[in-house]
């Protein structure tokens, strides 16, 4: 039986991935920072949870792996915590161990619009991790997986703006104009597992995206209609939107930084949906929305 070490399987994506594996024939070790962010693991059959941290890696427990799957990744920097830390340093020591331990394959999920140039830290820092994964882990197999914003019933942002539909009859919506391209976690779950064993995914990068692309003014009135609102939507230009970001980090609950608005003025579509590459079919963002409330 094959075992699998994934880093962030806490999380939105990392939950329903774990859900998954558990039906297959495999071993999942999950590593955390907090074991009590992963209790809602516990219970599933062939998962062991392992806590880890900067200073203690638990390098042995890792000698039986297989296949490291890493997950890890911010959206939002800290004074205790940066994006190098975070992506370039965690990824250079992942790779040093699983080096170590003769662990030949690593899947990493990036995201679109990774750039050498961004003047999105964010985007700067998911490229330079991706540089580090090819150049100090070529000679083994790895692959770069980079979706578009993941929906579904627990996501962060779908989630967040049905809250803001709910509540505020008067939306001032920031960046009206972002491009995205919605991929249902189930899809993105999906071809993560199908990646696991193929060898022709073998050093390769793809960009995923859903069936369709909207922008976040397209995204939110559709939540609108679906939720059956009546929300006026005021579109906020460039000088207002960072006005209003600068405005909400005074808060100190963090929703959105300068440097997500530098992130969403970057195009999150693909110019070739490499999700097709292992799906005949995507769910649409209006399908899941219209049939929510009766999942």
């Amino acid at each position: 039986m094959k075992v699998i070490s994934i880093f962030g399987g806490t999380g939105f994506i990392g939950t329903e991935l774990i859900n998954q594996l558990v039906k297959i024939s495999f071993k999942i070790n999950v590593f955390t920072r907090k074991k009590n962010k992963a209790d809602h693991l516990r219970s599933l059959p062939g998962v062991t949870i392992l806590e880890f941290s900067s200073k203690n890696f638990l390098s042995a427990k890792l000698k039986d792996s297989d296949i490291i799957i890493n997950l890890v990744g911010i959206l939002h920097e800290s004074k205790r915590e940066k994006f190098s830390t975070a992506h370039e340093d965690f990824v250079s020591k992942l790779i040093k161990y699983a080096q170590k331990n003769n662990i030949n394959r690593l899947i990493h999920l990036s995201a679109l619009g990774v750039n050498r140039i961004s003047e999105s830290r964010y985007l700067h820092s998911k490229y330079k991790t991706e540089l580090i994964i090819r150049n100090n882990f070529k000679a083994h197999n790895w692959t770069i997986l980079r979706p578009s914003i993941v929906f579904g019933r627990n996501d962060k942002f779908i989630n967040l703006f049905k809250i803001i539909v709910r509540f505020l009859p008067v939306i001032f919506l920031i960046a009206p104009k972002s491009e995205f391209q919605p991929i249902h976690v189930d899809d993105l779950v999906n071809i993560i597992i199908k990646t696991i064993v193929n060898k022709k995914t073998y050093k390769k990068t793809y960009n995923l995206g859903g069936p369709k692309k909207l922008t976040l003014y397209e995204i939110v009135n559709l939540i609108t209609k679906c939720d059956k609102k009546t929300n006026v939507i005021i579109s906020l230009n460039k000088t207002m939107s960072y006005i209003l970001v600068r405005l909400l980090m005074l808060s100190p609950i963090k929703v959105i930084t300068t440097d997500n608005l530098k992130s969403m003025e970057i195009s999150n579509t693909v110019m070739r949906n490499d999700a097709y590459s292992f799906m005949r079919s995507l769910k649409e963002l209006s399908t899941y929305l219209t049939n929510y409330k009766k999942n």
